[in-house]
């Protein structure tokens, strides 16, 4: 029964969008997929448990949200607008790497919440590891563009979203066929590790430059350094690519990158708050913003997955510091989430009235 009812609801997602004119939807909102994802994963079964109905909810209305999605950029190809919304801008062109990682993740929850739906959700993996490659394609064309002028580019953390993409399916790829093919995953997360060298490497450079400042020049995307570090991190673990030795050293690294990365955005927002106030500095809605529950989900997940490489002693200081993570990383999410809902709750009711006074 659910299987044919989600089956209905893909086929109905498809005639949609290539029957009824689709709103207009940035590149990057497929952040929200792979945020709701991760957070039931990871922060709801910390609370509810693997399997409960909590999650399922969760994992349920995570892939309604995709197949919403999914209408939305498949419209975009109908209308002939896709080149315009998300091709054109090279920078821009990175941020498809949430529809790869997105679809992954919602795949990933719906798996292990409703392994029912096997039959229809492996085919539905193998298609979006040909978007991999496509996207791999397209950022590999944006990289060539920015080459010639990336010092003029305010290039950003959204080229790490290419790791996030071949680490998403590596991590999808084990939950649909399990540890069959470990050779794919070993060349998955090191193709990962050398796409995360390189972006890092450029953005190093875009920041050591003069002529910028933090309130402006630093967008959430940044966030993404150490998200794309923890979900390498995830994905070496759940393959066993790399030796405990190894993913405790990721793990560090990770955990280093978001007290600066986080320690930075702290600082931004006082600035931000001080030049713009309130409202105008911290209080707007962007899609890009999920990125952060993303980034943060996924460090949670890594550290939840990752009791087996910590000391043995239970008392180890790295053992607390992980309890501490896992109990106060869970409510600190939570508020985020709810936070973030809440201005893409206004954002939306403000759209909508614009919407109605320029019909009327």
């Amino acid at each position: 029964m659910l299987l044919a009812a989600f089956a209905v609801l893909l086929l109905l997602a498809c005639l949609l969008a290539w029957t009824v004119r689709m709103p207009d939807i940035p590149t990057a909102s497929a952040a929200s997929v792979m945020a709701l994802a991760i957070f039931t994963q990871g922060v709801l079964v910390h609370f509810a448990g693997k399997g409960s109905t909590g999650t399922q909810i969760a994992a349920g209305l995570t892939l309604l949200l995709w197949l919403c999605l999914l209408a939305a950029y498949l419209g975009s190809v109908r209308d002939r607008s896709f080149q315009s919304r998300h091709w054109n801008d090279p920078v821009g062109r990175f941020a498809m790497g949430t529809w790869v990682a997105g679809t992954s993740s919602a795949l990933t929850a719906a798996h292990v919440n409703f392994p029912e739906l096997h039959p229809v959700l492996v085919p539905l993996g193998i298609l979006n590891a040909g978007l991999l490659i496509f996207y791999l394609f397209a950022a590999s064309l944006a990289a060539g563009e920015i080459a010639g002028q990336w010092r003029n580019l305010k290039l950003h953390g959204v080229i790490l979203l290419t790791v996030v993409a071949i680490q998403s399916v590596s991590l999808m790829l084990h939950e649909l066929f399990g540890a069959k093919e470990y050779m794919i995953y070993r060349v998955l997360v090191l193709l990962g590790i050398l796409f995360y060298l390189a972006a890092a490497a450029l953005l190093v450079m875009r920041y050591l430059r003069k002529g910028w400042n933090l309130a402006d020049d630093w967008p959430e995307t940044n966030c993404i350094l150490y998200g794309a570090a923890a979900i390498t991190g995830a994905a070496a673990l759940k393959s066993s690519v790399f030796p405990d030795g190894v993913l405790l050293g990721i793990w560090i690294f990770a955990l280093l990158l978001l007290v600066l990365v986080e320690g930075a955005e702290i600082v931004r927002g006082v600035l931000r708050v001080r030049k713009y106030g309130w409202a105008e500095g911290i209080g707007v809605y962007a899609p890009a913003q999920w990125s952060r529950l993303f980034t943060l989900g996924m460090f949670y997940f890594f550290t939840q997955q990752s009791g087996r490489i910590f000391p043995e002693h239970a008392h180890s200081g790295l053992n607390v510091l992980r309890e501490w993570i896992l109990i106060g990383g869970a409510w600190i999410i939570s508020i985020l989430l709810l936070l973030e809902i809440g201005l893409w709750g206004g954002r939306f009711l403000h759209s909508s009235s614009t919407y109605r006074k320029q019909d009327q």
